[in-house]
């Protein structure tokens, strides 16, 4: 699994909570440009802001993204950290597209992977899906609307909502012997799903993010079937392809629980 390298003025300003601004991405870009080739970027494109909404958000911080064009529309990819000290439950990402007038073109929506589980303290016995404090997940959108025109954006301005609630794990899903495979002409994923949980997992699906030499996601590749998978069970999987394989990758599971 691959790991999120930080410029030095993100990771400081992660350690101290408060996320890598806009101004830290921009020093740390001028750095990267100094003395690394494009597969160490962290933002694609390079210098288009995006920006968290009036600040609306807490706990969760964007440390690198993708926007490129896709077979049915822009595709975008994230990698988001939690730099809370408790887990944050359900997350997703919301992003609008704004071109250089500042007008709205597009909008779109994702579920955070964090391939974790942890059971709400409340009686309820509900078990969710949480990011643990300084967890990176990743999440991932294809077939964005046509109206987004990757050159002519301005700007984009993003939401992480999730839930802050008390909570215990129970585990999560471990992917193992991830390998990539030649698939007609892109990259597929092989490996199997472990449901290290106590309670039978349904449903079962796993998406695989072919990430840069930084960790930035490139493309995603996903698998999925209709099964129980019982405590200790396994699953095991072959994606669909990735055009662009990069030089490693990482892989969330997730299913339905009762």
């Amino acid at each position: 699994m691959g790991s999120i390298w930080l410029p030095a003025v993100c990771a400081a300003a992660l350690a101290l909570g408060s996320g890598c601004s806009e101004s830290a991405r921009g020093d740390a870009g001028q750095g990267l440009d100094a003395g690394l080739d494009g597969d160490d970027r962290l933002f694609v494109p390079e210098g288009l802001p995006n920006s968290n909404q009036n600040g609306q958000d807490v706990g969760l911080a964007l440390v690198a993204f993708t926007l490129v064009p896709g077979a049915n529309g822009p595709s975008f990819y994230a990698a988001v950290q939690n730099v809370w000290s408790t887990p944050l439950c359900e997350a997703g990402m919301m992003i609008d597209f704004y071109d250089t007038t500042g007008a709205l073109v597009g909008s779109g929506a994702s579920v955070l992977q964090s391939g974790r589980f942890y059971q709400l303290t409340d009686g309820s016995g509900a078990i969710i899906p949480c990011l643990e404090p300084g967890q990176i997940a990743m999440t991932g959108e294809t077939g964005l609307p046509e109206t987004i025109a990757i050159d002519q954006l301005g700007s984009l301005q993003h939401l992480f909502p999730s839930f802050n609630v008390e909570v215990t794990p129970v585990g999560g899903l471990t992917v193992t012997g991830l390998e990539a495979i030649t698939s007609g002409p892109g990259t597929a994923y092989t490996g199997t799903v472990v449901n290290d949980l106590a309670a039978t997992l349904n449903d079962p699906s796993v998406t695989v993010f072919a990430v840069n030499r930084v960790g930035r996601p490139l493309g995603m590749a996903t698998a999925s079937t209709a099964l129980a998978l019982p405590p200790g069970g396994t699953w095991t999987f072959q994606t669909d392809a990735v055009d662009d394989p990069g030089v490693d990758q990482v892989a969330f599971a997730t299913g339905t629980l009762p």
